[in-house]
């Protein structure tokens, strides 16, 4: 009955980032995932905030997990992952993660849908019986959030930074080539296509390379970026796969083999 009560201001006083350091110095093994205790550099900017990886850290190989955190606590978590064969030292005082801070944080309870989103391509489950037909359908039901469910659900990563190595070579930058009035609009409409589900996004940047329309075997069309004259001036880091004679013979004694294939990926 008249009472104020205070709501969360729209902005935010404190918008800028907060590196987070390692409170005590800790050994990361190869290959492995620690729980480093880590402290801000500026305290009292915000109360909540989501840790991230610095450049510099992915740069060394390490990973930082994004976690919402209470930048009040005594310690803050971070999740870090070396994903070097070597082990890592990380020196009371480094830089571990940033911050960036959180202005509201609504609770929802989980929505479960009884709808399945498997395609019906995975129901020919004729040869199975039927206890063979329930486990299946079970396993895939557990995991149908892996499968795309239009042109636009490709999945994201962001467990790393790609970067690629060009040396000190100056910028490449061609100009587009030319289309056909005809394919010029379906051309704009894949691009605002790929900018609207946040696939690609505008770039000032120097380099430049030109687009190619190919058409698929169905007569759709596959959107591609001629990237040759990048690639030329790239410096290679190859890395040793299996032999394929030894995957083979991993599979000795399998009944069961399964495939999966990106929705859109090269």
């Amino acid at each position: 009955g008249g009472e104020e009560i205070p709501l969360f201001s729209a902005s935010v006083q404190h918008s800028k980032s907060c590196s987070v350091l390692a409170k005590k110095r800790t050994i990361i093994p190869a290959r492995s995932e620690c729980l480093i205790q880590g402290v801000p550099e500026v305290p009292g900017q915000f109360r909540y905030a989501v840790t991230d990886f610095p450049s510099q850290a992915s740069q060394k190989g390490l990973l930082v997990a994004a976690t919402l955190v209470d930048m009040e606590m005594e310690a803050i978590p971070v999740r870090v992952l070396n994903l070097n064969n070597k082990p890592k030292i990380l020196d009371k005082g480094d830089v571990i993660a940033t911050c960036e801070p959180v202005v509201d944080i609504i609770a929802r309870p989980p929505e479960f849908s009884g709808a399945q989103h498997l395609p019906s391509t995975l129901e020919n489950f004729q040869i199975l019986n039927e206890e063979q037909r329930t486990a299946v359908r079970k396993l895939l039901n557990e995991f149908q959030n892996f499968f795309s469910t239009c042109d636009a659900d490709v999945g994201r990563c962001n467990m790393t930074q790609h970067r690629i190595n060009t040396g000190d070579h100056p910028p490449i930058k061609q100009y587009p080539r030319r289309l056909p009035l005809s394919r010029k609009a379906e051309a704009d409409h894949l691009v605002k296509e790929m900018v609207d589900n946040g696939i690609i996004e505008e770039s000032s940047g120097p380099w430049a390379s030109p687009i190619v329309l190919v058409k698929k075997k169905d007569g759709s069309t596959r959107f591609c970026v001629d990237y040759r004259k990048l690639n030329e001036i790239t410096k290679k880091d190859s890395y040793p796969l299996p032999r394929i004679d030894d995957t083979l013979d991993a599979l000795n004694g399998s009944q069961w083999f399964t495939t999966l294939d990106l929705k859109s990926g090269y």
